[in-house]
């Protein structure tokens, strides 16, 4: 991949190729608008979840760079994975750690996600949460990228094993190429939204799964999430 992102270090090839990383680190960082809290007795919980979060993101016609190295494959999807950790806090907040590392890639971020309606008030049905996120991806001596993300999300609590949702999200982002590599240069993406939806499935109290499907921009996306919660 980087041999092809150096050979073709080009406006019209560098913004395609940012905007479709954005949309592999951007998606899937929520699946639910229920807060952890910080324990609860009944059930029994410290607000912990620890979760393997992956995405798989069709490339998008004009991006060059990554379907000439998918140019052998039948689907072009790339796929992306995250072990993401989230906890509970006070006032119906959770803190979220993500990180991700692969050959020469390492990815870390971090988000904040505020529950701040429940639909009734006294035995919620309805939860809607914001969040926001930052992310750093980077590939050593190669490029930087960074991203922010808001996201509004809102799921539907008690119905029997499993938690549908949909979410909006809105991402930017902002990728730099060492001087190294080519020319010194950089890329930014403008505000972007993302649809997703997908459905939690729990029928064993403590773990569960998770199946989507995204919108990302211009392409189509899949999710898939399998958790523990402590």
């Amino acid at each position: 991949m980087f041999e092809e992102f150096k050979k073709k270090f080009d406006e019209k090839y560098v913004k395609p190729f940012n905007k479709d990383l954005t949309g592999l680190v951007c998606s899937n960082v929520l699946n639910t608008a229920e807060s952890l809290g910080l324990f609860t007795a009944v059930p029994p919980s410290i607000g912990l979840n620890i979760k393997a979060c992956f995405v798989g993101k069709k490339i998008s016609q004009d991006n060059i760079i990554l379907n000439e190295v998918f140019k052998n494959a039948s689907v072009k999807v790339v796929p992306f994975g995250v072990i993401q950790i989230e906890k509970g806090l006070p006032l119906n907040l959770d803190f979220i750690v993500r990180y991700s590392g692969y050959e020469n890639f390492l990815l870390y971020g971090f988000g904040i996600k505020y529950k701040f309606l429940s639909l009734p008030p006294i035995i919620p049905i309805i939860n809607i949460s914001a969040a926001g996120f930052y992310n750093i991806l980077e590939a050593k001596d190669i490029l930087k990228h960074t991203s922010q993300s808001v996201n509004l999300i809102v799921s539907i609590q008690k119905i029997p094993f499993v938690k549908p949702y949909v979410l909006v999200g809105f991402d930017t982002s902002e990728l730099v190429v060492d001087k190294k590599v080519a020319i010194v240069g950089k890329n930014k993406m403008d505000l972007q939204t993302r649809y997703e939806v997908g459905i939690n499935f729990s029928f064993i109290p403590v773990f569960y799964f998770n199946l989507g499907y995204g919108y990302i921009y211009n392409t189509e996306g899949y999710t898939l999430n399998l958790g523990i919660k402590f």
